[in-house]
């Protein structure tokens, strides 16, 4: 993996992130870690800083791991992943091994102390600065119908990328 500046990063966030189920994955060498897509978040500037901002529902395995650590990867996987990535989103890290079924690879970043997946085209690595809970009781009734049948809300992280490495095999 190479290390990029940010400013050379030219990609359609709204694809990348939206159409491209990114692996999010959470944890580090003490707690553990897992990983699953997301395709709610985005990137910008927040407090100085260059950040990701991701939406993790309580329910889901990686909820603790986000909570419980600070550090956390976004792994860009190309659509000859598809059927991989599908079972980052559809399967729970409490029932199976992810990365066993799939055959991907955790990359443990000592200096980073977290994974991010080998076989991704490129990651941001970084670190957990803030999250806040979806009120349920301020959502538009569509959206609330739409999207929260159940009370299984969304915990909305900002993250700080700290690096974004490149794969240039």
């Amino acid at each position: 993996m190479l290390k990029k500046s940010l400013n050379e990063f030219y990609k359609n966030v709204f694809n990348e992130i939206g159409n491209g189920w990114p692996i999010l994955t959470a944890g580090d060498n003490k707690i553990g870690y897992n990983s699953m897509t997301v395709s709610w978040g985005g990137l910008g500037v927040l407090w100085g800083k260059n950040v990701a901002y991701v939406f993790v529902r309580k329910s889901r395995h990686t909820y603790q791991f986000i909570e419980n650590s600070d550090s956390v990867t976004l792994s860009f996987l190309s659509d000859k992943y598809k059927n991989e990535k599908s079972i980052y989103g559809s399967k729970s890290g409490r029932d199976v091994n992810k990365f066993e079924l799939t055959g991907l690879h955790p990359t443990f970043d000592l200096d980073f102390n977290g994974y991010y997946i080998a076989e991704c085209d490129y990651v941001l690595k970084m670190k957990k600065l803030y999250s806040v809970d979806i009120p349920y009781d301020k959502l538009p009734a569509d959206l609330k119908n739409k999207f929260y049948p159940t009370d299984d809300m969304h915990t909305m992280y900002v993250c700080e990328i700290k690096q974004y490495l490149v794969n240039e095999e």
